[in-house]
């Protein structure tokens, strides 16, 4: 469903869903992690989302991992 939000307008909408759809898909999907935040800004001058998700890993003694990406459309 992410990338059917790519299509849509940049707007903090936009963003909302495919937050929702990243939490939902870690949540049922990747038990090997907790996740802490997921956080997703939309990015109007590179027609973009910036995507920044931070968890932990389940059973493993480490500082908390973060990840930053940006989602964009493909053509």
């Amino acid at each position: 469903r992410i990338s059917r939000s790519l299509f849509e307008n940049i707007d903090g909408i936009s963003a909302s869903l495919i937050e929702d759809e990243i939490r939902n898909t870690i949540d049922n999907f990747e038990p090997r992690v907790e996740l802490i935040d997921v956080v997703v800004a939309p990015n109007y001058e590179n027609n973009e989302f910036n995507v920044t998700i931070s968890y932990n890993i389940v059973g493993v003694d480490a500082l908390q991992q973060q990840l930053s990406f940006a989602l964009q459309q493909t053509r």
